[in-house]
């Protein structure tokens, strides 16, 4: 019998399990909000979210479940491989709006299509964007959102950038507001409010606060997740409270943050409404459902938490240029994509200076465990901020495994005194004290 030890509470398979219960919460509320609309294929519009979440998980865990059986190599991440699944259905984009006039435009947006499209996401993105992509040693871009932007690139034309919102919307390169029925105020109003009412030639009103009510309580068009800015931020913020250590928050804060500085700087250059360039900008469910649950994965994004807060202004910049000046309204996907590849520079940057002295953290309550469970490293960060001489314990065992002397000795791994407190804080249950502490003796050694 093992000896029973004691870590932290928090483990990798409890992180995603929160995860996916936050997750499963949105896409009950988008079932239940959407069940009212029945598409233009004849399809009711919760029904098709509830079967994507279903053949997304499935296909996820599924196939999780099979590189597990016929591949050595490949470990078992059935919670890891569910939370994937449901984010790529939330992050699905169904309901076709009312004004769509394209009928290539609508493919992808209602059921039975939409289900063929979430499987092969699922699939693509858990192969090559979990799996092969997780060989290298870190995911150096998000899975779901990368696996989207790859099969649908061939149809950009059609469904990243529909020909509707070229030629039928208001570009947001200019004034914004609601003059009649050809503004940008109106236009959100028949894209994004209850399409059954306009069925009948009711057309919606589209004052600031009609306008409001939609993107933040209700939208029936768009991503999944972001059906109710709403209940994303009340999850998103209960998740973020729970797993505050692990969860990497200051992303989400600085994004929403530089997109309201951004939106007000555009609304003063080109004059209109700037609360609803503001509410666009903000509410819009791409943005608002990757803010708090994209954005913030811990294996594609920044360690330091300088390095956090440059990730979400980058990322709000980026975002808001392309829906601006390119008619890319769910640009934000790839200005994810871009900014994961900046991580690995972004991790260099507020990184804690090493001290000589010991100063003693705050720690998280402990836990008694009979069995130990050891994962790869999720790159939350969390034991770079209990260390007693402020080391980062992970890079440090990164260049140990690869032998790098010169690096070990940049990073000041010998001023380690074994106290254990980053192995007692991982979620992933490295044992990065032994990694330091062997990394100690290969420095005197030398």
């Amino acid at each position: 019998m093992s000896k029973v030890k004691e870590y932290s509470a928090m483990t990798k398979d409890k992180l995603m399990t929160y995860t996916f219960v936050a997750l499963l919460i949105l896409a009950v509320v988008a079932v239940v909000l959407w069940w009212p609309v029945t598409s233009t294929s004849g399809w009711n519009l919760g029904l098709t979210v509830a079967i994507t979440s279903l053949i997304a998980v499935g296909v996820a865990v599924g196939v999780d479940a099979l590189l597990y059986k016929v591949a050595a190599d490949s470990p078992l991440n059935t919670m890891s491989a569910a939370v994937f699944g449901l984010i790529v259905a939330l992050s699905y984009s169904l309901g076709a709006p009312f004004m769509t006039t394209f009928a290539d435009s609508i493919l992808p947006l209602e059921a039975p299509d939409a289900f063929i499209w979430v499987a092969l996401i699922s699939l693509v993105g858990l192969v090559l964007f979990k799996k092969i992509q997780g060989l290298a040693g870190r995911k150096f871009v998000n899975p779901a959102a990368t696996a989207k932007l790859l099969v649908l690139l061939p149809f950009l034309s059609t469904v990243l950038l529909p020909a509707d919102h070229a030629l039928n919307i208001p570009t947001l390169a200019t004034s914004l507001n609601y003059d009649g029925m050809t503004s940008f105020g109106a236009w959100l109003q028949i894209c994004f409010s209850n399409p059954e009412p306009m069925k009948l030639m009711a057309m919606p009103a589209f004052a600031q606060a009609d306008v409001f009510q939609t993107l933040f309580l209700t939208k029936f068009h768009g991503w999944v997740g972001g059906a109710s800015s709403l209940a994303v931020i009340i999850v998103g913020i209960a998740l973020f409270v729970i797993c505050r250590r692990y969860i990497k928050w200051r992303i989400t804060l600085s994004y929403l943050a530089t997109t309201a500085v951004f939106a007000y700087l555009l609304s003063f250059a080109y004059g209109g409404d700037p609360v609803l360039r503001l509410m666009f900008h903000l509410f819009i469910g791409s943005s608002i459902f990757l803010a708090f649950f994209m954005a913030t994965d811990p294996a594609s994004t920044p360690l330091t938490y300088m390095g956090q807060l440059i990730f979400g202004a980058g990322l709000a910049v980026i975002t808001i240029l392309l829906q601006t000046y390119g008619n890319f309204f769910g640009g934000s996907i790839l200005a994810l994509i871009i900014m994961n590849l900046t991580s690995p520079l972004l991790d260099k940057v507020g990184k804690l200076r090493p001290i000589t002295e010991k100063k003693e953290p705050k720690l998280p309550k402990a836990k008694q465990f009979a069995t130990v469970k050891t994962t790869e490293c999720i790159r939350c960060g969390a034991c770079m901020r209990v260390c007693c001489h402020k080391l980062s314990p992970i890079l440090i065992k990164e260049a140990f495994d690869k032998t790098d002397v010169e690096k070990l000795a940049k990073l000041q791994a010998d001023l380690c005194d074994g106290c254990g407190h980053c192995s007692f804080v991982c979620p992933a249950r490295i044992d990065l004290r032994g990694s330091i502490l062997r990394s100690k003796a290969l420095l005197h050694k030398k």
